[in-house]
């Protein structure tokens, strides 16, 4: 039985945000990754924000990735968290203040869209298939693609795995 894609609270259809993704790498020594910062963002604070700035300057410096990309994906309303926001209203905060305050980070709706609590593993997942399937990869100057993996940002306190 197939299943109705989601849709936002005004009931358009769901699309994935790439307004803000690099297409084309800009070092093909590197290797292209996606930042995903899952969370309830109820509500979302400068250092949620900060913690993609610090993890891409130490990306850029420290390792052989180039992020591409940066994602805020706020938890679905199922996650039951005390004082929980609806979905709706933490995916326009954060849109807000992606918006307003970066040039490379956007945030996906789609974790707040599903029916239910959705495990990270699978979040990583639909950023997977977006980018690489939906999207087409990453693509190099000779014209090739590359496959992006998606990597999830730990909070600021723990060491990244980017080494």
């Amino acid at each position: 039985m197939a299943t109705n894609p989601p849709t936002t609270p005004q009931g358009d259809a769901y699309v994935f945000p790439s307004h803000r993704i690099t297409r084309k790498m800009r070092d093909e020594s590197r290797t292209p990754v996606v930042l995903v910062a899952c969370g309830s963002f109820s509500p979302v604070t400068y250092l949620h924000l900060r913690m993609f700035e610090m993890a891409r300057d130490y990306i850029k410096q420290q390792s052989q990735f180039e992020v591409v990309g940066g994602y805020l994906s706020p938890v679905n309303d199922e996650y039951k968290k005390p004082g929980l926001l609806s979905a709706a209203h933490r995916v326009n905060m954060c849109t807000l203040a992606t918006e307003l305050t970066s040039n490379w980070l956007m945030v996906d709706p789609w974790e707040g869209l599903q029916a239910k609590y959705q495990p990270t593993a699978v979040v990583l997942d639909h950023f997977d298939k977006q980018v690489n399937e939906v999207l087409g990869g990453i693509e190099l100057t000779n014209g090739t693609r590359f496959i992006m993996h998606p990597h999830i940002l730990f909070p600021i306190n723990q060491p990244f795995p980017f080494s």
